[in-house]
């Protein structure tokens, strides 16, 4: 078989989405336990913790944009621009990630500046790697129904892995440590991201063009109202689902009263949602294009997460989870959207500069932590939650219990009022490819005269 028809297989499609293991099992891992475990496990209080992601949401204002900026500028002449820096990237993403859950400290400022220390290297690795990797998605996948066939393989991984970072480690920390946790999952991040590179082929024709000048590159980039507009879109949902995630172990420790190692089961009900929504959401975003499946998968899980405010045993908040779950599914796959705003780039500027887009859309992203720092900081002043006591105050309680139903809702409002904003419907949407595909062949045919 040929390497571009291997790539454009099944199997290709498999491989490349290997790496949705260390970009979803680790990241989800740090997102539902981080706070958990410097908290609980660690004794940082809840407002230096808070903070620990303040600071970390500021971090990547510099790192996310600049890096973005270079990787598409820089290219290794026979390795090309994307591959290598997954390969670089590799080694701070499973070092950073592997320390971060072995805290020698005692002390309060110890054991906070480790935990800053370490989630800079982790995310410096992971910006490299999980860049350059997601640009290739929108560099190798043109034609629509390929980029909705790989998405929902890549998200069913990433979902499976997600759900792996969410159950497994405080069941095997209750047994082994986190320390060991970190270290046997932090293994698989090298061995994910060296298969990935199987199902990878960078695509020569993208690399000929002259990049735009630096303050050029970052105007365009931010007068794509496409982009501005699910990017946005994208911050708020990573704000309400990532904020439900991280207070989901706290909520199943103090309201349902569920032991420590079990605390992570407390998604089962979210992950049954989105286990049977995948073929779904594969077929509405291939037959009805990325803003009617985004908007229905935004709607369904906002209707569906408020119960969580009433719920106070395990059985039923399974059986309350399984709705927003399902609309989870469809927001898992933003990248359709992601590809359709930076293609228009490409017609604008004539020019391919996925990394500059995602970098721009990771610093954005991650804003979602400096709000969720924020409003972890503020309940703690609001509520007077105590990570050291064994059962909450009833302020702290409810402070709990709003934090996963009534902050999501909010935060889907207001993700389903920007996001019905954005400009490519499917009409223009198919419109817009077809000028692509003959740009692209040009492009092909410049590349052979050269």
């Amino acid at each position: 078989m040929r390497e571009k028809d291997r790539i454009h297989s099944f199997s290709g499609h498999f491989l490349y989405s290997l790496a949705a293991i260390p970009s979803s099992l680790h990241y989800n891992m740090i997102q539902s336990f981080l706070i958990f475990f410097y908290t609980i496990v660690a004794g940082l209080s809840l407002g230096a913790a808070g903070l620990l992601l303040l600071l970390y949401g500021i971090w990547n204002a510099v790192n996310d944009p600049l890096m973005g900026y270079y990787m598409d500028k820089w290219k290794f002449e026979k390795w090309g621009r994307r591959i290598p820096y997954m390969v670089i990237g590799i080694i701070p993403f499973t070092v950073g990630f592997m320390f971060l859950w072995w805290v020698p400290w005692t002390d309060q400022m110890g054991i906070f500046l480790h935990g800053l220390i370490m989630l800079f290297l982790f995310d410096f690795g992971f910006t490299l790697a999980m860049t350059a990797w997601s640009a290739l998605y929108i560099e190798m996948y043109e034609d629509e129904k390929e980029r909705a066939s790989v998405v929902a393989i890549k998200d069913l991984i990433a979902f499976l892995s997600a759900m792996i970072g969410l159950i497994l480690p405080p069941l095997l920390a209750s047994a082994m440590g986190w320390p060991i946790v970190g270290i046997l999952f932090g293994a698989l991040i090298p061995v994910t991201m060296l298969l990935s590179l199987l199902g990878i082929r960078e695509r020569k024709e993208y690399q000929i063009d002259e990049p735009l000048p630096i303050f050029t590159a970052f105007k365009e980039t931010l007068t794509n109202m496409p982009f501005l507009n699910i990017t946005l879109t994208y911050t708020l949902i990573d704000f309400f689902t990532g904020l439900t995630l991280t207070v989901l172990p706290l909520y199943a420790r103090f309201i349902l009263k569920m032991d420590e190692g079990l605390v992570g089961f407390a998604a089962i009900g979210i992950a049954l949602g989105i286990l049977t929504s995948v073929l779904f959401w594969k077929w509405i975003y291939a037959k009805k294009g990325p803003k009617y499946g985004l908007l229905l998968s935004i709607g369904i899980f906002t209707i569906g997460i408020w119960p969580l405010f009433l719920v106070d045993n395990f059985p039923l908040l399974i059986i309350i989870t399984i709705i927003p779950g399902f609309g989870a599914g469809g927001m898992l796959m933003t990248e359709p959207a992601m590809s359709a705003a930076i293609d228009s780039d490409e017609l604008k500027t004539g020019k391919r500069r996925e990394a500059t887009f995602m970098g721009i859309l990771t610093f954005v992203a991650r804003l979602s932590m400096v709000f969720s720092g924020l409003t972890l900081i503020i309940v703690q002043v609001l509520t007077g939650f105590d990570v050291e006591a064994i059962t909450q105050s009833p302020q702290a309680e409810i402070g709990l219990k709003a934090l996963v139903s009534f902050v999501p809702v909010i935060g889907g409002l207001l993700a389903l009022l920007v996001f019905k904003f954005f400009p490519l419907n499917y009409d223009k949407f198919m419109e817009q490819q077809k000028k692509l595909s003959e740009l692209h062949e040009e492009r092909l045919t410049k590349l052979k005269n050269l």
